[in-house]
């Protein structure tokens, strides 16, 4: 299949500094439609720089010395940009080299732009594969036959990503997984003497590069009781300790409101407030499971605490908390569009140019 797009598999290396991710390390291959290949690679030495950690070291065979006397992000960023000119789409494998890229350009104020569409590989083959557990790249290298040579080091990482996305046709499981449709996913549990009280709200909507629109909201509150009781456990002292467990009563009308929303979140893109942690506890405890579909998250989309609260029943009545939704749905929908753009995720002809 023609492509008019390059693909550019990047990974990084960092090293902890005053408790911030700082990039050490930039590889990436560059796959150009003609199928030829370009390779960039530049080891990178953070501001503060002192010490390179000793696991860090081990693992990736970098020393101090090789950072020391490295060029600063700052140089090698915008070598990097004048590199990736063109119709690209980035891949990653793992939110990890996304996360911390964008850390770093906001912190040498540097515009991101170019760094997008980009694509989390590895959150695509879970999608596909129906996986809970995160793969790793030398265990896809393994399991499709493809000689690992060298690894934890960003070139090396970045040909292994470039060997999988051939291997498992990324570029049509990628278009398998557009789409244009969202699930906004909210829970709050709060407890209570003898009970937790539960609410779980589902708005479902669809995004264009216009706005949102056919917005649908459903919600249930329930009181999820429990019986408490004391057991012992060894602290991390390797004390004996008595300390009390809540022993969480499934709620039948939770069970149905859950096996109701099942079908409705696949093959959508589910948002929830911060992750998937507190709400699958709840999905577990009701023996049902949330069908693995690509996540965002309110913290990524707004990247503000006082904005995220807003986002909250607080006590309100369910009328007025779904009509709250939908407003603040509406005054943010630019953070949604803005997402999927960055992530490719658009119907092709759901963008217009």
């Amino acid at each position: 299949m023609s492509r008019n797009e390059t693909y550019i598999f990047i990974d990084i290396e960092a090293t902890l500094i005053h408790g911030r991710q700082n990039i050490i390390e930039i590889g990436a291959i560059k796959w150009l439609p003609d199928g030829t290949i370009e390779k960039f690679e530049r080891l990178i030495k953070p501001s503060k720089f002192k010490k390179l950690n000793h696991h860090i070291q081990k693992l990736t065979g970098i020393t101090t010395d090789e950072i020391l006397s490295a060029s600063s992000f700052d140089s090698v960023i915008r070598e990097f940009i004048r590199w990736c000119q063109g119709n690209t789409i980035f891949v990653t494998f793992g939110e990890f080299d996304r996360k911390v890229l964008e850390e770093e350009l906001t912190r040498y104020h540097i515009n991101n732009d170019f760094l997008y569409p980009i694509i989390d590989f590895q959150q695509k083959y879970m999608i596909d594969h129906h996986l809970k557990d995160q793969p790793s790249l030398s265990g896809l290298m393994s399991s499709l036959n493809i000689e690992i040579k060298t690894q934890h080091r960003a070139l090396a990482d970045a040909y292994s990503l470039l060997n999988i996305f051939v291997a498992l046709d990324g570029i049509s499981l990628i278009e398998k997984q557009r789409t244009n449709e969202f699930a906004l996913l909210l829970s709050e549990m709060k407890q209570k003497e003898t009970a937790y009280e539960v609410s779980i709200t589902l708005l479902i909507g669809i995004v264009s590069n216009e706005g949102v629109s056919d917005l649908s909201i459903k919600s249930l509150t329930k009181s999820l009781h429990y019986n408490t009781r004391e057991v012992e456990r060894i602290s991390k002292e390797g004390e004996l300790q008595k300390v009390l467990v809540n022993d969480i009563i499934p709620d039948p009308d939770i069970k149905r409101f859950f096996n109701s929303l099942v079908n409705k979140l696949h093959g959508k893109v589910l948002i929830t407030r911060s992750g998937l942690k507190q709400i699958s506890k709840i999905f577990r405890l009701h023996n049902c499971s949330i069908p693995k579909t690509e996540v965002m998250t309110l913290q990524q989309l707004l990247k503000n605490e006082d904005l995220i609260s807003l986002f909250t029943m607080d006590g309100q009545s369910i009328a007025t908390y779904e009509k709250k939704l939908q407003y603040l749905i509406n005054s943010y929908q630019k953070n949604i569009i803005d997402e999927f753009m960055k992530r490719n995720l658009f119907y092709k002809e759901a963008v217009h140019v």
